[in-house]
C-alpha cells in the first residue's frame, strides 16, 4: 500500500513539474559540455590575441575582459541585493498593516475543529495563553526595535 502511495505521489510530482532523474542527468551533461566549450573558446581567444598582440598583451587583454565581466556581475549582484532588501521591507510593512491573522478563514476553521475535538473548556485556556504569549513577543520585538533605533 505504501509503495503504491509513493508511486502515485511520484507520478503526480512528475506530471506537475516534468522533472525526472534522467532529466537531471541530461542537464548535467549539457552543463559539462557548456563549460568545456567555454574553456576551448577561452583558449582559442587567447591564442588569437597572442598572435595579434603578443603573448603578454594577449594574456592581459583576456584577463581584462574577464575582470570587466566579474565587475559587472558584482555590480548587478549588489543592485539585486539592494532591491531584494527594499522589497522585503515593503512587504513586511504591508503585512504589518494587513488584516488580523485571527480573521483568516483557515485559522477559524482550525480553531472550530480543535474546539470540537478537544472541548471548549480545555481549548479556551490554551488559546488565551497562546494569545498572551504572542502579544508579549510582539511587545518585546517592538521594544527591541526601538532600542536599536
Amino acid at each position: 500500500m505504501i509503495k503504491s502511495l509513493m508511486r502515485e505521489a511520484k507520478l503526480a510530482f512528475e506530471a506537475r513539474s516534468g522533472l525526472t532523474p534522467g532529466l537531471f542527468v541530461w542537464f548535467a551533461v549539457a552543463a559539462l559540455a557548456t563549460v568545456t566549450a567555454f574553456a576551448f573558446f577561452c583558449v582559442a581567444g587567447y591564442a588569437w590575441l597572442a598572435r595579434e598582440f603578443g603573448d603578454v598583451f594577449g594574456g592581459l587583454i583576456a584577463a581584462g575582459f574577464f575582470l570587466v565581466i566579474a565587475l559587472l556581475a558584482l555590480l548587478i549582484a549588489v543592485s539585486v541585493r539592494r532591491r531584494t532588501k527594499q522589497r522585503a521591507m515593503l512587504e513586511r510593512a504591508a503585512n504589518a498593516r494587513g488584516g488580523s491573522w485571527l480573521l483568516d478563514p483557515k485559522i477559524l476553521a482550525t480553531a472550530l475543529q480543535a474546539g470540537r475535538s478537544l472541548g471548549w473548556q480545555r481549548l479556551v485556556p490554551i488559546v488565551l495563553l497562546g494569545f498572551l504569549a504572542a502579544q508579549w513577543a510582539r511587545e518585546y520585538r517592538r521594544q527591541d526595535k526601538e532600542d536599536t533605533d
